[in-house]
């Protein structure tokens, strides 16, 4: 799998973290060139963990500019700047594949 001929150096390591990390759960699609997940719900959590790792990042780094933990400030200000390009990035990257009985998350 060459993640690099589909996508740049920084979204291929994403990738192959994430690959790595739910490993039970997913697998990259050679056809579509997506990380697709066995179920909505795995997928969904995914999401959650990864999107709440970035926010946690995000608040260890503007904690450390100010000195000090500025905490939930730091969760709202993620959201405001960083949400939609996260998503952005979910989509690009990522395919539902619905089951027989599933919904989209």
């Amino acid at each position: 799998m060459n993640l690099e001929q589909h996508y740049d150096h920084q979204t291929a390591a994403t990738m192959r973290c994430e690959l790595e990390r739910f490993s039970q759960t997913c697998h990259y699609d050679e056809r579509t060139h997506k990380i697709v997940y066995n179920s909505d719900r795995e997928a969904m959590a995914a999401y959650l963990a990864i999107q709440r790792d970035e926010m946690e990042r995000y608040r260890w780094i503007e904690s450390e500019k100010q000195h000090a933990d500025i905490g939930q400030n730091a969760f709202n200000d993620w959201v405001k700047r960083y949400s939609e390009q996260f998503s952005r990035y979910w989509r690009t990257t990522h395919a539902f594949i619905p089951a027989a009985n599933d919904e989209p998350p």
